[in-house]
């Protein structure tokens, strides 16, 4: 039986979950050309940053381009389910939009599968040498990428109705996961073919609590039964083995749904509540979709409800003649109880305790 790894390994791609924190876990060694990692030792995790620079803190000249060692023990960690996510939403088309849309996460050890190349073992004399044996990794694995991608994409569509999928559409998620897998709508189905297990045991827990006397970790687990959680670890050679898991994970959790944002059209899981209309995904120019999303919603509201077009009229006006006034304390003191006032009401309107007619009228008669 495979055990994991009990110290800094080189070679691999573990991954593992917790669906209450909404977590996922992942160790697999990394070079990390343009990234960096928050390290929360407090709870023996780390999560991958993107820099713009090649790196951040620079290696001595003779090992400029390092693969650095990971470990089970301080794993990177991530929203649940953003492994698969980041394989739907990634963007294929040219090398430095594949690296940012994924493998600055993940790296090239899930590529092996499709190029074995031992120069990806090697230490790198510079950015320059490294860059040259990332790209042709990725030209010779494009291929198969985007197939894997494809077959992910239109499964999940399946699953949870998207992009014009309805087929199905009352039956329930895990139904129509397990039938599109036997009855091979697509290749997905190979892709549970080559996954190990490794199954949890209390000797794994040893070096996470060993700074525990007995007496102590039996106190705490008096107090908190469930301390100490048994997780099992997927591991696999190939990016569509690990992707599937992932994507068995999801559909096991019900409350956490795949759906397309309705801003930016990229996949997304909630972070919060099951009906979310956009995602929390970065986006270049720093603003979430959520946040875009909400400021898109509010101006067509105001297309469609006379009253709050009068508000913003209103608002804007008085907002141009305290900025006009020259410090004008009295008139700003003016402007801020009108703004109080009229936001106070526009609150009752959304709660239904005044209709829209009336909040109209007022809007009207308080200008």
């Amino acid at each position: 039986m495979r055990k994991l790894p009990q110290f800094n390994f080189s070679e691999g791609f573990y991954i593992w979950f917790n669906p209450e924190a909404k977590e996922e876990y992942y160790s697999t060694p990394m070079y990390l050309y343009k990234t960096d990692t928050y390290n929360d030792m407090d709870n023996h995790r780390r999560k991958i940053i993107q820099e713009s620079d090649f790196y951040k803190h620079k290696p001595s000249k003779k090992e400029s381009a390092p693969k650095h060692p990971t470990s089970i023990y301080v794993p990177y960690y991530e929203q649940f389910g953003l492994f698969l996510i980041s394989l739907l939403n990634a963007d294929f088309s040219s090398f430095d939009s594949a690296y940012d849309t994924f493998f600055y996460l993940y790296g090239f050890e899930l590529l092996k599968e499709y190029v074995p190349y031992k120069e990806l073992e090697k230490t790198y004399s510079s950015e320059d040498a490294l860059v040259k044996i990332m790209k042709r990794v990725y030209e010779d694995s494009l291929e198969e990428l985007i197939e894997v991608q494809h077959n992910f994409k239109e499964f999940v569509d399946f699953i949870y109705n998207l992009n014009g999928n309805g087929k199905l559409k009352e039956s329930k998620i895990n139904s129509k996961f397990v039938s599109f897998l036997i009855t091979h709508q697509n290749d997905v189905y190979t892709y549970s073919s080559d996954i190990e297990v490794i199954l949890d045991t209390y000797s794994n827990k040893h070096e996470e609590y060993y700074k525990y006397s007995l007496e102590e970790l039996t106190k705490q687990l008096d107090e908190n039964d469930s301390l100490i959680k048994m997780t099992n670890v997927y591991t696999s050679e190939k990016l569509s083995n690990i992707a599937f898991v992932v994507l068995e994970q999801i559909v096991k959790n019900y409350n956490l749904p795949i759906k397309t944002c309705q801003y930016c059209g990229r996949y997304f899981i909630p972070s919060i509540r099951q009906d979310e209309l956009y995602c929390d995904l970065p986006n270049r120019d720093g603003k979430s979709c959520r946040e875009k999303g909400a400021k898109q919603t509010y101006r067509k509201n105001l297309e469609k409800i006379p009253a709050l077009l009068e508000y913003r009229k209103a608002y804007q006006k008085k907002f141009m003649e305290v900025a006009r006034s020259d410090n004008n304390k009295k008139l700003k003191k003016d402007f801020d109880s009108w703004k109080k006032l009229e936001q106070s009401k526009i609150r009752d309107y959304k709660q239904g305790k005044v209709t829209e007619d009336e909040l109209y009228k007022w809007m009207i008669e308080s200008k």
